[in-house]
């Protein structure tokens, strides 16, 4: 569908496209009906039917913006989404509806818009290449050369904002257009699942497919935005995320009892989904006021649509599901694997599928091995959480679906963060010693690398005898250990940040205090009677012992009114007091210089 601003004596400037859901609701983008001059949307916008045939004249409705369903853009490439509603029935109903789908990547599509002088619209044809934008909200397109007349390169123009996005050779709608590059060579959709995280009630009538988490394993985005870090957290992001060091098939255990491990899985689960993620859960004015999570802010932050699928087996069948939505949600990952495998493209990313409780399904553990071994072999990357190295499915777990020098390549990983481990603490200790001499209490550095390299050893030790291949048991305490790793981690970088903090601002004030002292000098007022108390004052504090941060702060500030109005007499005012950054470059000072090259 094409739209118009509305205007009372006929048709206006065209602004975009959208789609039709139903017979009165119409899919677009915040920014095709927002005003350019004012950046208001308009009370009313025109919306035409192009694509009817047979018709003398194109059938248009005006419509409004459906009340809680307009999300501006915001943050990086965020939001832009508008719902309007028609002042009556369209000529015909549209049976359309926005489909998930598992993974974009490789997927052929057709997008159909309306640019200037193309009355009847214009066809173009692309190919999904993954996330897109910072936020990765959207999927980016790059077009392709069908669709365009002959010897014409294609572009994106002014026009396609909004234009539905469907998957040739299925029809199904995965999404919207929201944006093109400056080249008009690659375009950014928005997908069914982010359209779905801003409209719940629009997605409950008008958006199919699996959802990514199940809705049992949902947490609430205010839980997940204010969740303390966990250790294995930094693990499930890593295989998230595809990173260097995580394998296509990993195992995470996690006792019987654990629930506070069990709800941080499930969180940073959740901020890898499109429809979940705790980020994209609040409204822009929200977004902005949070800030970073306490996630982010540790390093926990898997990429938004970086889970296909997390199917949960408790006390359900594997072979033959009995659960209406695993069953559809294998049905799906099925159905998507052998598409891949037919050849449809090489660029197609292996689809990352969480099977929570692996150990408790209702198939007996030859059985659940089995599948899941066949998806890993048709292209799945599994992440397995089990409870128990006792229980069948382990044995099958280790005999089946792990390489037999996985625990060996465990076991390195291991090493290779407790390196990292180690080499935190000694950045923090070096801190502590330039900041204990001059601020109270500040924050102690952590000592876990000595302990974690013993369990490594002790590790290693349990490895010898079975060749580097280990059973569950070891697998469950490799799994134990470098989640305590990753905790002791965390903690570690917190106090390196919380110190490098307090010498920062302890190294700031102490430039600060220097600056406004000379710029005294240069006007022959170091010695002025109203300075010399309040500078020695601040130096004292700064220089002569351990104070409190706060006081230091409190005495520079002092001298800086001091400064401030004793300056502005002088006829020759040179750098106002606000401008000064305050960056300590004495390096005549023993607590200014660092020979480690921490600070």
């Amino acid at each position: 569908m094409r739209l118009r601003r509305w205007a009372a004596s006929g048709s206006g400037d065209v602004l975009g496209a959208g789609v039709l859901f139903g017979t009165d609701r119409v899919l677009t983008c915040a920014h095709v009906i927002r005003d350019p001059a004012t950046g208001r949307r308009p009370d009313r916008v025109q919306v035409e039917f192009p694509l009817l045939q047979g018709l003398e004249r194109t059938p248009h409705r005006t419509a409004t913006v459906e009340a809680g369903h307009w999300v501006p853009a915001f943050g990086k490439a965020q939001g832009d989404l508008a719902v309007l509603v028609l002042d009556g029935p369209a000529p015909l109903p549209s049976p359309v509806t926005l489909h998930r789908t598992l993974d974009y990547r490789g997927a052929t599509v057709l997008i159909d818009g309306f640019p200037a002088h193309r009355s009847g619209g214009q066809w173009l044809t692309g190919a999904c290449r993954g996330p897109g934008g910072e936020g990765d909200e959207r999927v980016q397109i790059d077009l392709t050369g069908a669709g365009t007349e002959a010897g014409r390169t294609p572009r994106l123009r002014g026009g396609f904002s909004g234009a539905g996005v469907r998957e040739e050779g299925t029809d199904r709608l995965l999404g919207i257009l929201a944006q093109a590059d400056e080249r008009g060579e690659r375009g950014y959709m928005i997908p069914a699942a982010t359209v779905a995280k801003y409209f719940r009630r629009f997605a409950e009538r008008y958006v199919t497919g699996p959802h990514a988490i199940p809705g049992h394993r949902v947490v609430s985005a205010d839980a997940a935005r204010t969740a303390r870090p966990h250790g294995l957290q930094r693990t499930v992001t890593r295989w998230l995320n595809g990173e260097t060091d995580a394998w296509d098939t990993e195992v995470l255990f996690i006792a019987e009892d654990d629930d506070r491990a069990r709800q941080a899985l499930y969180v940073v689960l959740n901020m890898a989904d499109r429809e979940q993620s705790p980020q994209l859960a609040v409204r822009p004015v929200e977004c902005a006021e949070s800030g970073a999570s306490l996630l982010s802010r540790a390093g926990i932050a898997p990429r938004v649509g970086s889970i296909a699928l997390a199917l949960d087996l408790e006390g359900a069948a594997l072979d033959e599901p009995d659960r209406p939505e695993l069953r559809e949600a294998l049905a799906v990952l099925r159905h998507e694997l052998r598409h891949a495998a037919r050849g449809h493209t090489t660029a197609r990313r292996r689809p990352a599928v969480a099977v929570l409780h692996a150990d408790r399904s209702a198939t007996d553990p030859a059985t659940a091995a089995r599948v899941l071994g066949e998806l890993a072999d048709a292209g799945a990357r599994l992440l397995l959480v089990v409870c128990s190295s006792t229980h069948g499915f382990t044995y099958a777990l280790a005999e089946r679906l792990l390489p037999a020098e996985r625990a060996a390549q465990w076991l390195q990983r291991i090493g290779a963060r407790v390196d990292v481990l180690a080499d935190t603490e000694r950045n923090a200790r070096r801190l502590f010693h330039r900041v204990e001499p001059h601020v109270v209490d500040p924050p102690v550095a952590t000592a876990y690398a000595a302990r974690a390299a013993l369990w490594t050893v002790q590790l290693s030790d349990e490895l010898r005898p079975s060749a580097g291949r280990g059973g569950p048991r070891l697998l469950e305490k490799l799994s134990y250990a470098e989640q305590a790793v990753e905790t002791y981690l965390l903690r570690a970088e917190r106090a390196e940040s919380g110190l490098r903090g307090v010498l920062d601002e302890h190294l700031r004030l102490r430039g600060l205090l220097r600056d406004h002292l000379a710029r005294l000098a240069r006007r022959g007022l170091a010695e002025h009677p109203d300075a010399v108390g309040p500078y020695r004052e601040a130096q004292r504090l700064l220089m002569a012992g351990p104070c409190p941060l706060a006081d230091a702060e409190r005495a520079v500030a002092a001298f800086t009114r001091v400064v401030r109005r004793l300056a502005d007499g002088a006829p020759d005012a040179v750098v106002d007091a606000d401008t000064v950054v305050g960056a300590d470059t004495d390096t005549n000072t023993d607590a200014d210089t660092d020979t480690d090259g921490d600070a």
